[in-house]
């Protein structure tokens, strides 16, 4: 939500965020609440179906695979919509950060989530610094989920995490969503 209100504009509608998705990946690894795929697609169609101007779509959990499906067709059919941030956008909020890694080895629970979240609410974090978890080989992972390739839920970095790192990454992240949006209207 905080990445929408950013990147929004005073005069654009922020619409409360989603609390769910298709989280499948995480079974097996404490609780965990994951929408079935055909439930996600039409409490999200609906929403999209209700706007009346063109929409832009934070997605902030990788897990939400079906949205870059889902937004390809909502356009097909008429429906104005731009899915948020790139792949491009993460790997540009990782460099902007200092890291020589991105998002593919620091995928859950690592460095860029570590630290946006002591950039934005540092309450929230845990002062006990995971273990960091080298699983960037993941061959199996749509059909094992997490648990297949870490205990502890973290397939990253984030003892290199730290407020300053968060500030950049948020701040090119931020940068990239404007003026992906800006170009587009």
């Amino acid at each position: 939500m905080a990445l929408c209100q950013a990147c929004a504009r005073p005069t654009d509608t922020v619409l409360p965020a989603v609390p769910y998705g298709c989280s499948f990946e995480h079974r097996g690894l404490d609780t965990m609440i994951s929408i079935r795929v055909r439930h996600f697609v039409d409490f999200v169609t609906d929403i999209v179906h209700a706007q009346p101007e063109p929409l832009v779509v934070i997605n902030g959990h990788g897990g939400n695979q079906v949205l870059g499906s889902l937004v390809q067709e909502w356009n097909a059919d008429g429906f104005p919509v731009l899915l948020l941030p790139s792949r491009a956008d993460w790997a540009a909020a990782y460099a902007a950060a200092g890291w020589s890694f991105g998002p593919h080895e620091d995928m859950h629970a690592g460095a860029l989530e570590r630290s946006l979240l002591l950039y934005l609410d540092p309450e929230t974090v845990q002062p006990t610094i995971p273990a960091d978890v080298d699983a960037s080989n993941r061959p199996y992972f749509t059909a094992t989920g997490l648990q297949a390739y870490t205990a502890s839920g973290v397939v990253g970095l984030p003892s290199y995490a730290s407020r300053e790192a968060g500030e950049r990454a948020w701040n090119a992240l931020t940068a990239a969503i404007r003026t992906t949006v800006e170009g587009w209207q």
